[in-house]
């Protein structure tokens, strides 16, 4: 039977005095407007952490894994986990903490993390580069062990896929290991020996020469000239530095994080998503204030 609501209600009006038909009326009211759908929350944060290596596996830094992770709606990890990541038992390991098949973790490979690609892919069930869209953020997660720090092949087509198609979003975040955008802009370049763990080279773990400002770049440009905010971060550093800031006189963000195994003054960045402005803030914090309660 098909209910009609309305003739219902016109039914009921003709036997009721003037107060019971207003009564009734805020209460209909009240019902018909209830349901407003979901509400989203209003703030949202995510954790980017980076090199968590030691010099033996199975395990990550000792205070990293400690790390109250269910804080955060998504976990960013930029590549070199642990000495060896791609093996069973280490891979199991890892899994248990950072969850690997959960949509909202993203990795990007680094050199230690990249024995065994087959073992990495059963975990994640995802390629080594992707895209991938929440709350309004447009992800690309690249892999810059690919093709030696260049961004070739089919990871160049996907790259160009989602930027020729972006138009919702309000940010686009890259997600990389290698510190790509150093070489080739003669500032960031001269900061290589104290910024990078690895040095400007041509071994398979180094910053490579590479096609990040003749390709990537001027892409990245004109995203932001949509209104849409870029933000590239990488993960290999920690060895000499803990944070790392600079914004392009374009108006592209590039920082990273990453952390040196037992020292005390390792930090995450913390980023808070405002749902309400579209913002999206970060800060680095030290892992050890990042614990579950004991």
């Amino acid at each position: 039977m098909i209910y009609n609501f309305d003739q219902a209600k016109n039914q009921l009006f003709r036997g009721l005095g003037i107060t019971s038909i207003v009564i009734l009326f805020l209460f209909i009211s009240s019902y018909q407007n209830n349901d407003s759908g979901p509400v989203l929350p209003t703030d949202w944060y995510y954790l980017h952490l980076s090199h968590t290596r030691t010099d033996s596996n199975p395990k990550m830094d000792s205070i990293a894994e400690l790390i109250d992770y269910s804080k955060y709606d998504m976990l960013w990890l930029g590549g070199d986990l642990t000495y060896s990541t791609s093996d069973d038992e280490t891979m199991m390991h890892l899994d248990s903490i950072l969850d690997f098949g959960s949509p909202n973790t993203l990795w990007t490979l680094g050199n230690h993390d990249y024995i065994d690609i087959d073992i990495v892919q059963e975990y994640t069930k995802r390629p080594t580069f992707y895209t991938y869209n929440l709350n309004g953020i447009t992800f690309l997660v690249l892999d810059t062990q690919d093709s030696l720090s260049s961004i070739l092949g089919y990871q160049k087509e996907l790259f160009d896929n989602v930027i020729d198609t972006l138009m919702e979003s309000t940010h686009l975040i890259v997600l990389h290991h290698k510190l790509i955008w150093m070489y080739g802009d003669s500032l960031l370049e001269s900061k290589i020996p104290f910024v990078s763990n690895v040095t400007l080279s041509d071994c398979s773990y180094c910053i490579n020469p590479n096609n990040f400002y003749t390709d990537i770049y001027p892409r990245l440009v004109a995203v932001h000239e949509k209104g849409i905010e870029v933000i590239c971060i990488g993960g290999d550093i920690g060895m000499i530095t803990n944070e790392f800031e600079y914004e392009t006189p374009d108006g592209i963000f590039f920082i990273a994080s990453g952390i040196k195994a037992g020292a005390d003054d390792n930090k995450a960045l913390l980023f808070h998503h405002e749902n309400v402005n579209n913002l999206i803030t970060w800060e680095y914090r030290l892992i050890s204030e990042l614990k579950k309660n004991d």
